[in-house]
């Protein structure tokens, strides 16, 4: 039996998926879905694991996984094609299913997407330890959301009570942490090389978004996919950190909602 997904439906028009980022939510669209909505039909589903997805909807969490998974999740919402967006691990699904399905997606947005990382995120990475992972992950709870918007976000005074509830939806029961680390431990990095060769495939317009004040995937990284994706457009956002779609939400919104005017036009009119 097919567990379902928790996918943020609004709107209509092109479809436009969006995915969010290791340990987050469908929330952390929370300011781009209404105003994405005016121009596109906006897909924002929960990740197994997170928000209000169960761990259960997936056997596994190898990113091969949560590609075919969601393939799944679009055809029975009837979305044969769409554009992506998506997030540090969201933007790592992004690419995947780029190279994998040409045709099917054919325009990106990555948001600091994790492609050229040498391991799991610090916040994370004790999770992977083979006697103390499990333990630690027992232990997770609200204070891991806001211990992580920290590390997330530059503008501090962005953390508010709410926001930190609404992350905090993801660590509320012992099987999603669990879970959580599971994907911790399935999501080895891969090898620059391999990643070179990805990038290599991707013939899609692309729309590169980073923060200048990200601290979990410097800005650097900007630059390295920029010189690897020779069509992509690229946009560094001042005082932003890891998550440009919730610190600088009107701006991005423009830059996506613009970006695919063209690139959609342009792949219509072929």
């Amino acid at each position: 039996m097919t567990i379902d997904w928790y996918i943020k439906e609004a709107g209509h028009g092109f479809p436009l998926v969006l995915l969010h980022g290791l340990g987050a939510s469908s929330f952390s669209w929370r300011e781009n879905i209404g105003p994405l909505s005016q121009h596109f039909q906006v897909l924002a589903p929960d990740l197994p694991g997170h928000g209000r997805t169960s761990p259960a909807a997936v056997a596994d969490f190898r990113l091969e996984t949560l590609t075919q998974e969601l393939l799944g999740r679009l055809d029975e919402h009837g979305v044969a094609q769409a554009a992506l967006a998506g997030n540090s691990l969201g933007g790592s699904l992004v690419l995947l299913l780029a190279r994998q399905y040409p045709e099917r997606f054919p325009a990106l947005v990555l948001l600091a997407p994790a492609a050229a990382l040498k391991r799991v995120p610090l916040i994370f990475y004790p999770l992977r330890l083979p006697l103390l992972g499990p333990a630690l992950a027992a232990l997770l709870g609200p204070w891991t959301a806001r211990a992580a918007l920290h590390l997330s976000y530059y503008r501090r005074e962005l953390i508010t009570p709410d926001v930190v509830a609404g992350y905090a939806l993801t660590f509320r029961t012992l099987a999603q942490r669990l879970a959580l680390r599971r994907l911790t431990c399935q999501i080895d990095p891969w090898p620059l090389p391999q990643v070179e060769a990805l990038l290599g495939q991707v013939r899609q317009p692309v729309c590169l978004i980073w923060g200048e004040r990200d601290r979990i995937l410097p800005m650097r990284q900007a630059s390295w996919l920029k010189e690897r994706l020779p069509q992509a457009e690229l946009h560094l956002l001042p005082d932003v950190g890891h998550a440009p779609q919730e610190e600088a939400p009107e701006l991005v919104n423009e830059i996506i909602i613009a970006f695919l005017a063209r690139s959609l036009k342009n792949y219509q009119e072929q």
